[in-house]
Order: C-alpha cells, then sequence, then structure tokens
C-alpha cells in the first residue's frame, strides 16, 4: 500500500477495518448508517460521556424537555424507532403492572389484540408481535367498529406514510377508540418532526420519530411522543426496568445527543438553507449527467410527508446498455464510492436523493455516473439452450441454525418455466430462469406484514441442482436487492425426485 494510501487507512476507522465509506445518495436508510451525527450533537455526547448520571432522573428530565419543544404532554428516548413500536405496544398491552410486565410476551387473559388498517402493515410490525399481540386489519369503519368491541384490543396503530391512503380516517378511528379507551399510535418514523405534532393534534395517543435520521441525532435513537398515561406505561416497560425491553438500552450519551439535535432542530437549523442545497446539488448532478448523448435527468419536488427532493437519471438503453442495478453496481465498485437507493429504480433509471450529501460531493457524484455510463460490459456469451429442469426437487438449505428442506416444483414449456416453492410453513408460487445449465428461482412468501425472499441460483447437472441461495425479507415498494439479501447467502443443494 502506498505511503498516502496507508496514512488515509490509518486516520480512518473504516479503512482499517477494510470497508470502503461511501457518499450516501440512498436518503437515511439504517443499512447505509442513517445520517451524520450533528457536530453540536456530537460536543454534547462527547462532554456527556465525561459524567455520570442516574438514568431515570436523565429519562424524566429528557422527557419534560423534549415535550416542551415537540408540545406533547410527555415523551421518553428509545434506542430507535423500531424500540418505540415494541415499548408503546408493551405499555399498551402491560400497562406498568408488574406482574404483567414480568409475564410478556406471554400475553394469554390479557388485551392482545392490535388493530391496524388494511394497507398499512409494515416489515417492521414484528416489533408489535414480539410483544405477544396478533395483529389484525380492518377495511372500512364499520368493520373497525365491530373489531373493537372485542375487549382484547390492546391498541390501534397507524403507519404514517400510509395515512393518506387509510380506508379510514385518523380522526374516525380515534373517535370510535377513545370510547373503548384504546390508545391509537402512529409510526412516523420516517418523517420530520414538526410542532406542533401534526399527529398528536388529530388525536392519536403516541407518535414515534427517529432521532437518527432526518433529525440527525445519534443513529440508535428513537422519541415516543405522546399523552402521559401512554408514554408511562411504555416508560415502565424500557430499559433500565426489568421487562421486555431491557435489552433494548439506550445510554447517557444518546439521550442527550438526541435532546440537543432537536433542540436545534427548532431553533437553529436554517432549513430554508438546507432545500436550498440540495436543489443545487441536483441542478449540479443533472447538469453533469444530461452533458452526455442520450441521458435525461429530471428533479421531483418533495410530496406528501416526503420533504426532499429527488432526482430522476434516465437513460437511452440503446446508447447505454446498462441496467439500473448494474450501474448502481459500478458506482459501488468504483472510486469514489457511490450509494445509490436499490428500490427506486427502473431498467434504466436511478434517483439520487441528496439529504446526506455533504458540501463538494455532487460534483463527484455527477463525474461517477458519467464514468459508469461508459464502461461497456463485455459481450453476451450465447446461449446453448436450457436445460430441462421441469420436476419435483427436494432441496437442502445449509443454515446457520442446521439444515432446512424445501420443496421446488417446476414445469417448462422450452423457455417458459414457473412452478411452486414450499418451505416449511409455506407455499407459494415462483418466477424462474434458465440459462444454459445455470437456474435461477425466485420466491417471495407474504408473511404478516413482509415478503420473505429466497433466490436460488445454481447449476443443473442431471438431477442435481446446487449452488447458493440468497436470503431476505422486504414489502413493496421495498423489494430491492439490499432487502431481499440481508439475511445473507447458503449453500443449497437438490435432488430431482419426480419429472
Amino acid at each position: 500500500m502506498p505511503d498516502d494510501a496507508a496514512s488515509r487507512a490509518n486516520d480512518n476507522p473504516y479503512l482499517r477495518l477494510g470497508v470502503r465509506p461511501f457518499i450516501n445518495c440512498a436518503s437515511v436508510r439504517t443499512i447505509h448508517g442513517g445520517s451524520l451525527i450533528r457536530p453540536e450533537v456530537r460536543a454534547a455526547m462527547t462532554r456527556a460521556a465525561t459524567q455520570f448520571a442516574n438514568i431515570y432522573e436523565l429519562m424524566e428530565a429528557a422527557g419534560r424537555r423534549i415535550a416542551e419543544l415537540t408540545g406533547a404532554e410527555s415523551a421518553i428516548v428509545t434506542p430507535g424507532s423500531a424500540a418505540a413500536v415494541c415499548l408503546g405496544t408493551a405499555g399498551a398491552v402491560a400497562g406498568n403492572d408488574p406482574e404483567r410486565i414480568a409475564r410478556l410476551p406471554n400475553t394469554e387473559g390479557m388485551r392482545n389484540k392490535v388493530l391496524m388498517p388494511k394497507g398499512h402493515r409494515f416489515t417492521y410490525d414484528h416489533a408489535i408481535r414480539m410483544v405477544g399481540t396478533t395483529i389484525h386489519e380492518f377495511a372500512s369503519a364499520d368493520e373497525f367498529a365491530r373489531m373493537l368491541d372485542d375487549p382484547a384490543v390492546a391498541m390501534i396503530c397507524i403507519y404514517g406514510l400510509m395515512d393518506a391512503r387509510s380506508p379510514v380516517a385518523l380522526e374516525t378511528i380515534v373517535e370510535l377508540a377513545r370510547t373503548r379507551k384504546v390508545p391509537v399510535m402512529v409510526d412516523a418514523a420516517s418523517e420530520h418532526i414538526e410542532r406542533p405534532c401534526p399527529w398528536l393534534e388529530r388525536g392519536a395517543d403516541m407518535v414515534i420519530y427517529s432521532g437518527g435520521k432526518f433529525l440527525q441525532g445519534p443513529q440508535v435513537s428513537g422519541l415516543l411522543l405522546g399523552n402521559a398515561r401512554s408514554i408511562r406505561a411504555a416508560w415502565a416497560n424500557a430499559s433500565p426496568h426489568q421487562g421486555i425491553g431491557r435489552p433494548m438500552k439506550i445510554s447517557k450519551e444518546d439521550i442527550i445527543g438526541v435532546v440537543t439535535a432537536l433542540e436545534y432542530w427548532f431553533s437553529e437549523r436554517d432549513h430554508p438553507a438546507e432545500r436550498a442545497a440540495w436543489q443545487s446539488d441536483l441542478e449540479t448532478i443533472a447538469g453533469k449527467v444530461t452533458a452526455v448523448s442520450g441521458v435525461t435527468a429530471k428533479i421531483r419536488p418533495p410530496a406528501g410527508a416526503v420533504k426532499v427532493p429527488v432526482l430522476a437519471v434516465s437513460w437511452d438503453a440503446t446508447k447505454h446498455p446498462v441496467g439500473a442495478l448494474e450501474l448502481r453496481q459500478r458506482l459501488l465498485d468504483n472510486e469514489p464510492r457511490v450509494m445509490l437507493d436499490d428500490c427506486d429504480v427502473t431498467a434504466n433509471s436511478i434517483t439520487i436523493d441528496p439529504f446526506n450529501m455533504q458540501r463538494n460531493e455532487a460534483e463527484l457524484v455527477g463525474d461517477a455516473i458519467v464514468r459508469a455510463l461508459a464502461i461497456r460490459s463485455p459481450a453476451a456469451t450465447a446461449s446453448t439452450g436450457s436445460a430441462r429442469v421441469a420436476g419435483t426437487w427436494e432441496v437442502t438449505l445449509d443454515l446457520a441454525g442446521g439444515p432446512a428442506t424445501h420443496t421446488i416444483v417446476l414445469e417448462q414449456d422450452g423457455d417458459r418455466i414457473g412452478g411452486r416453492h414450499r418451505s416449511r410453513y409455506l407455499d407459494d408460487e415462483v418466477t424462474a430462469t434458465a440459462t444454459g445449465d445455470r437456474l435461477m428461482v425466485q420466491a417471495l412468501h407474504r408473511y404478516e406484514g413482509c415478503l420473505l425472499g429466497y433466490g436460488f441460483e445454481g447449476t443443473v447437472a442431471g438431477d442435481t441442482y446446487s449452488g447458493e441461495v440468497t436470503l431476505g425479507t422486504g414489502r413493496e415498494p421495498h423489494l430491492g436487492p439490499v432487502n431481499l439479501a440481508q439475511y445473507g447467502r447458503a449453500a443449497f443443494h437438490a435432488r430431482r425426485t419426480a419429472t
């Protein structure tokens, strides 16, 4: 390694571990590091790390300050917004009853049903179910009213980003829920926090925001705001109390950090200047990429709960024969490394989100896209015809927890292949393609609020099929390769038992 490269590696904690940092054009997704902590927040956390504070006293004081800043009645800091979902649910189920808290997730004899409007299920609702609850969807106000008659209903959960398309208005949900004294919780983790909080103004009992996304506080922080009764119940189930939330520890430094981020957000942060910078960065990138023949770019303005514009870059596939996901990978492989969203793509378009871009990075991103488009892909190898893959395949997956047996049943008509994939509990259709002796089978199984993905790719040799399976989960529209590979890969081998 050259001396200058070695020096950079020694100075950079990521490079010392062999991890290459990137320019983040993929918004505030946790898997890409969320956002960068603001300098004012880092400084406050550093000062907090030099002394001790009692967590009970600190959380009570932080809650008062957060309530003052947001206009909420009460608040607690949580280790991320998914933890806030869990703790809000635990409070609705067990309250601050020691016996119920100790029994979770055993909810026998307790209120243990959570209602959600149809279409509001999300991949993070595991945080609701882990308390020991079941989730039930309603599609109309009449159906909701009937379901509320069940004394086992503990809570209603709303996914904020789906509010505009909800089959029942939040105001109607709140009005009916109050007659049964059932709390309403809104997950607004991916939204910009406002004062007064619009969700609490509309009658919600609890609302959740991320501290590590747009607020630019500690990545492992979240906010649970709401009425005093609901927040007190959630806090009783939270760390450092002994209960289901004990593993969800939040440090004294993180509590100080998120309070500082919130203070800065409402007092000193220059939101108009940020919006102007985003627009300028996108215009810079657009200017560079559209100088290339066959490339167009259009800025999409913010809409609804989304407050950040994005740049959509498209290209003529006859002039630039590269798919969007391949282009995304080129940008990750090259230098500087650029991270794009893997979900908001088409065959010949990508999007750029400017929120996490730093000063002077726009020109680097524009130049990187131009270079990536100029790379010529190797000529495709002529197909030698598809292998005969029809039949019933008994598949063994080499998983970390031990082997699992699945079944793939394929039908083949020339190049058209279809069939089904059966796992231990699930059974659904597959999409499949074969090129020569290579066979790819993709299965997506709906389970609760998500789709579980199995992507088999391997070689067929007679009555054997072996390779690697990609494991993941997601939910429309977030079914890109990042989510569908989040559980990693495992070897598999299969034997055809019938044709």
